[in-house]
């Protein structure tokens, strides 16, 4: 069982609920926060703010707090530019793998990868499999792949003990405002205070796969308490949900009848993808997990909060 855990990304969406979580469960365990930006209302034991892309930084921290199970969610899935992009998501693993090598090599490693690693897929693959092939179709997707090889490298070269989770769309109190939930909240609720009967929107026909935050992070601790170095999870409710359908659910949360409108340069033309959803069957056999909070739950959630 992990006594130290540090959480990049803490300040994070899901690095916030995993906080909150994981002192719940034990208020005794020595949490390290770690993000590029403060966020010091957290449960955390102590709460750091460096950029973890940093090789020498990342090892003094690493060194100071010597963890027993490091869980790493900072990144960036950017409007930016691709070389930075890049520069987050794989530099901050090879960072934190290597001081893991030098510093700590018993310790446990889970990295958040991304659904946006598989890309497109054919519809007579899906649900998706861990095993299936990754075409990303984002540099997003790309440096999360290229972070998910780094990470399995290190467990089969070097025997580090670590874990890739692919999350695929997570929803819940905080989500951020760059993804479609948080935007439709955002949207919705500005154009219902101001009276207006409109919100633009991107494709609501293409199909997503939304886990509530909540679920995520108890299945990123049992992991924790049960490692299995070199495997890769998917963390998903197997269930595909129409976007039109979601956005149709908020407005009966919130009780309003606004009309959606499609922006051109919401649409995301060839990066796009039609349908995306997983299997969480490998997750569930191995260590018992299901997800438990309904999507109505969890949007109405997301409402509380704002």
């Amino acid at each position: 069982m992990p006594k130290t855990v540090l959480i990049t990304g803490a300040a994070g969406f899901a690095g916030c609920n995993l906080c909150r979580c994981l002192n719940s469960i034990d208020p005794q365990l020595n949490l390290v926060g770690v993000d590029i930006v403060p966020n010091y209302d957290l449960p955390c034991h102590s709460f750091h703010v460096a950029d973890i892309s940093d090789h020498d930084k990342t090892r003094e921290l690493i060194a100071r707090a010597s963890p027993d199970c490091i869980i790493h969610l900072s990144g960036t899935f950017g409007t930016g530019s691709a070389q930075d992009i890049y520069r987050t998501n794989i530099l901050s693993s090879t960072a934190i793998l290597e001081a893991m090598r030098e510093l700590i090599p018993t310790a446990i490693f889970i990295s958040a990868g991304s659904a946006a690693e598989y890309g497109k897929v054919k519809n007579s693959d899906l649900p998706i499999m861990e095993s299936a092939a990754c075409n990303p179709v984002t540099p997003y997707g790309m440096s999360k792949h290229i972070a998910t090889q780094i990470a399995l490298y290190y467990h089969r070269v070097h025997n580090l003990c670590t874990m890739v989770i692919r999350p695929f769309q997570l929803i819940g109190k905080g989500v951020t405002d760059r993804l479609a939930p948080g935007a439709f909240a955002k949207r919705l609720l500005e154009a219902k205070h101001a009276g207006k009967n409109e919100i633009q929107v991107g494709n609501l026909n293409s199909c997503r796969d939304f886990l509530d935050v909540r679920d995520a992070v108890k299945a990123i601790w049992l992991l924790c308490q049960n490692p299995k170095g070199g495997e890769i999870f998917n963390l998903c409710s197997g269930i595909p949900v129409k976007i039109g359908d979601l956005l149709d659910l908020m407005q009966d949360v919130l009780d309003t009848h606004i009309k959606p409108v499609t922006e051109q340069s919401y649409l995301r033309g060839n990066a796009d993808v039609d349908i995306v959803y997983g299997s969480c069957e490998k997750l569930q056999n191995y260590c018992g997990w299901k997800s438990e909070i309904t999507l109505k739950e969890s949007v109405e959630s997301m409402f509380r909060t704002l």
